[in-house]
């Protein structure tokens, strides 16, 4: 009997990223699935059934206090996985996880992915990596939101939700990114009308076109820059 093609390797960097053999045995434990803009994956402490590989989407983890406030603490796009509590034994997630932007993805039932990451072979290694990123990526999150100005922050989330997106137009409202910043929205309001001005963004209704990158990353602070230093050296 003759084989058919082997499944072309996802554009997410995890999966792309394991040895052919090992794709191809993992392939149909992945399902193609559309990530909708603010469809929630996981509530705060609920039961993680499937995990996510974005191919193309863009996904937010949130803290979530007690009276329902809430701030991204990190972004998860075509270079990672939700729900990596899984990986180390963690049945619940510790974060409200949120689709930011819409797009494709592939996910993976939970208990599946528990078993797999089990086995002492490519996958676990490569988890193992990205753990360490993701971990270090939260703590810069939690310095940034603490230490730097907001336009700073601001600038640094719109190159973030770019590299993931691949396009130089992001659909998301004033009132959308005043959440994941944790800020007023009229703060977020000011700050984008003072990018507009010096003419890198142009502000549409729904969307916000990227014009100027360069100014975008001198204006920004140094954590957009150092998280992706790291991720290249653990996992590129």
């Amino acid at each position: 009997m003759t084989k058919g093609p082997s499944p072309a390797k996802p554009h997410n960097h995890l999966l792309a990223r394991l040895p052919k053999d090992e794709f191809n045995r993992l392939s149909p434990l992945l399902q193609p699935v559309l990530l909708t803009a603010k469809q929630v994956l996981y509530q705060l402490r609920s039961p993680i059934d499937y995990v996510y590989f974005p191919t193309n989407g863009v996904v937010s983890a949130m803290t979530v206090m007690v009276d329902g406030s809430a701030i991204e603490v990190t972004t998860i796009g075509s270079e990672g996985v939700t729900g990596l509590t899984a990986f180390i034994g963690g049945e619940t997630s510790p974060y409200k996880v949120i689709v930011q932007v819409s797009g494709d993805g592939l996910r993976m039932k939970a208990d599946v992915f528990r078993e797999e990451a089990k086995r002492d072979g490519p996958l676990k290694k490569i988890l193992v990596l990205y753990n360490t990123f993701f971990a270090m990526q939260v703590s810069y999150s939690v310095a940034c939101n603490g230490l730097h100005k907001i336009e700073q922050r601001c600038c640094r989330w719109l190159l973030m939700t770019q590299d993931r997106v691949g396009s130089n137009v992001l659909r998301l409202t004033h009132a959308y990114l005043a959440i994941m910043l944790g800020v007023r929205r009229a703060s977020v309001t000011e700050v984008l009308q003072l990018l507009q001005k010096r003419g890198m963004i142009r502000i549409r209704r729904g969307s916000i076109e990227l014009l100027d990158r360069s100014g975008l990353e001198e204006t920004s602070c140094e954590c957009y820059r150092v998280v992706n230093e790291e991720f290249r050296r653990l996992l590129d």
